[in-house]
């Protein structure tokens, strides 16, 4: 982090990312409560052992998977600074990602909210063009709550660094038209 690099902006991914964890977790559970009632009316005793034994297990799974993705994901992840953006892809033990877009080599910011279900939920994709022109999974954030807003805070924060670096250029060009 330079000297002169501000804090704009920072905002955690869109709760979106907890639905597929919470379906499955809801899933195992029930399983899980399933083969404790098998157990409890099994005649066969070697059978309750299993069944109580394996849905036991289906509900602890269920319980430490959903606890694992909260803690994983209950942060901030998403900052905006006066030089770049940095997005963080962390899910404890597995993963510790960190993408970081710099606001130099950012020629746009496009937002991609794609099927009813952002739409509804006001959430998508924030690609950043950085001249290549093919939408790179490196130069995006998922899962970015509000991304028109978001969006337009980091086109503020690239028009105002534009400015300044013109201002600056324009600056210095006048200072060495000066001393000749």
């Amino acid at each position: 982090m330079s000297n002169n690099e501000r804090l704009i902006f920072s905002t955690s991914t869109h709760w979106v990312k907890y639905l597929s964890s919470i379906f499955f977790n809801n899933l195992f559970a029930m399983l899980g409560i399933l083969l404790l009632i098998a157990a409890a009316i099994a005649s066969i005793q070697i059978v309750a052992l299993i069944t109580f034994f394996v849905g036991t297990i289906l509900i602890l799974f269920a319980h430490h998977r959903l606890f694992h993705k909260i803690m994983s994901e209950a942060m901030l992840d998403i900052f905006v600074t006066t030089d770049r953006v940095i997005y963080f892809d962390d899910n404890l033990c597995l993963c510790d990602d960190e993408h970081e877009i710099p606001l130099e080599k950012v020629a746009a910011v496009e937002v991609n909210q794609h099927g009813l279900l952002q739409n509804i939920l006001d959430y998508g994709i924030i690609w950043f063009d950085t001249g290549g022109g093919v939408q790179d999974i490196n130069r995006s954030v998922p899962n970015v709550p509000h991304p028109d807003k978001v969006s337009e805070i980091i086109a503020k924060v690239v028009k105002e660094r534009y400015q300044r670096s013109f201002l600056e250029r324009s600056t210095e060009r006048t200072l060495v038209s000066n001393e000749t």
